[in-house]
């Protein structure tokens, strides 16, 4: 029998080791300030002074200011970072609005920049004139006064609404036509149509109807019709109707 017993190890108190404690401790504080600097920011950016106070148009006519402003989303964003692309889609969604850029308002503005649509032509289809850009981009319902060539589309009965397109070939060949005929022709205008497959046919004053189909070879078209015109003319002859569509192959009645 063991006369000195032995004596038990004595326990440590369970706990965190000084080592961890003081690697924890360097852990919170090196977040300190980055946490600060984090808070910092953010509040910078949600002060006023570095927000975007005032929203202001130009060009724009037709449009409203204030809902232009308002479309564009941008009054109280950031003024060091105004997310400007995403307003720039959204006003593009406007059927009225072509193009936009943006300008910096020092001190605490953005300027919008808007480009309107420019009407062409009245587009009539289904008993209703459309008002249509250069580009076929439909701008609303209008009524036709005049001020611009009404194109009737035949063949059809359908309903368009704004931010829809129709043929931009055949508007541009329509306003040609309606701007040069009495000077290159002698010819007044009575109406234009526009039937899918057949392009443009001009109804003139005298009741025409010559079909010019697109504006390919315009002014060979132009000639051959001002040849054909004199030559009837001279045998006392008249045409009901001339088809310009196919070159040399040029048909009447």
């Amino acid at each position: 029998m063991d006369r000195y017993p032995r004596r038990r190890p004595e326990r440590k108190p369970r706990g965190v080791t000084p080592s961890r404690s003081l690697a924890r401790l360097r852990w919170i504080l090196a977040l300190v300030p980055i946490v600060l600097a984090a808070g910092t920011t953010y509040a910078a950016l949600r002060t006023p002074l570095l927000t975007v106070q005032s929203v202001n148009i130009e060009g724009a006519s037709a449009l409203s200011d204030k809902e232009l402003a308002i479309v564009s989303g941008l009054q109280g964003a950031s003024l060091l970072n105004p997310p400007v692309e995403d307003a720039r889609a959204r006003l593009l969604q406007i059927p009225q609005v072509r193009e936009v850029s943006f300008r910096r308002d020092l001190p605490r503005g953005l300027t919008l920049r808007v480009e309107e649509r420019l009407p062409a032509a009245f587009w009539s289809v289904g008993e209703i004139d459309y008002l249509v850009d250069a580009e076929g981009m439909v701008l609303g319902v209008g009524r036709a006064d005049g001020g611009v060539p009404l194109i009737l589309e035949t063949g059809v009965d359908r309903s368009l609404s704004p931010g829809e397109r129709v043929h931009p070939d055949a508007i541009a060949l329509a306003v040609r036509i309606a701007r040069q005929a009495p000077r290159v022709l002698n010819q007044g205008v009575q109406s234009l149509e526009y039937r899918s497959g057949q392009g443009i046919t001009v109804v003139f004053a005298g009741g025409l109807r010559v079909t010019f189909g697109d504006e390919r070879s315009y002014e060979y078209k132009v000639a051959v019709l001002t040849r054909l015109l004199e030559s009837l003319s001279a045998e006392g002859k008249t045409a009901r109707s001339v088809d310009l569509r196919f070159g040399e192959r040029v048909t009447y009645e």
